[in-house]
């Protein structure tokens, strides 16, 4: 359950909503006039949200190419896989299911 406090509050106890969202690793609920109004979270948390959400979104998609018949076989995919290992290991894994996945009509299974 998120912690519930009065906006009021955020003026004179801001430090202390700052380190208990920090510590506690989770947001915390702001209400006006009895009525939850805004969400405060620490700037970690909010990163590793867009993250999560950027994820979902990235596997509803290619849920959807493969519903379509959009991907690689196995094999294809393994030997795509070790070339992209040889050569740049440091791109990140969302290009690198941008790149493999394809967008054409065609399947392979």
């Amino acid at each position: 359950m998120y912690k519930i406090i009065p906006s009021a509050d955020l003026r004179n106890k801001y430090t202390q909503i700052s380190e208990y969202a920090k510590q506690k690793h989770e947001p915390v609920v702001l209400t006006k006039n009895g009525e939850g109004d805004l969400i405060v979270m620490s700037l970690e948390l909010f990163q590793e949200k867009e993250i999560e959400l950027d994820l979902y979104k990235r596997l509803a998609e290619n849920k959807m190419d493969i519903a379509k018949g959009h991907f690689l076989s196995g094999s294809d995919f393994s030997k795509q896989l070790q070339k992209y290992i040889k050569h740049d290991k440091t791109t990140q894994v969302h290009e690198l299911e941008d790149t493999y996945l394809k967008k054409e009509d065609s399947s392979h299974v």
